[in-house]
């Protein structure tokens, strides 16, 4: 990330990702649930693109990055009576 620029590359991570997971606990006969979460790449927090609109220097005080984080909707199991 280039902090005076404001500006960062998308250049880690990958564009698709793939992957298969068995729960190695799984019992049938009780209730489960499931989700996915993801780290997305570091960007310039807000306080960062305001020193460059206004060209002051970011705060001292706060992190010029943030790294969101994203998350699935639950998958329910529940099992059969």
């Amino acid at each position: 990330m280039n902090v005076p620029d404001a500006s960062y590359t998308n250049a880690i991570g990958a564009p698709m990702l793939l992957s298969y997971w068995k729960d190695p606990n799984f019992n049938p006969k009780e209730r489960a649930f499931y989700y996915v979460r993801v780290i997305e790449i570091p960007t310039p927090r807000w306080t960062t693109y305001d020193a460059k609109i206004f060209h002051t220097k970011p705060p001292a005080n706060c992190p010029t990055a943030i790294q969101d984080r994203a998350y699935t909707s639950p998958i329910w199991y529940t099992p059969a009576k």
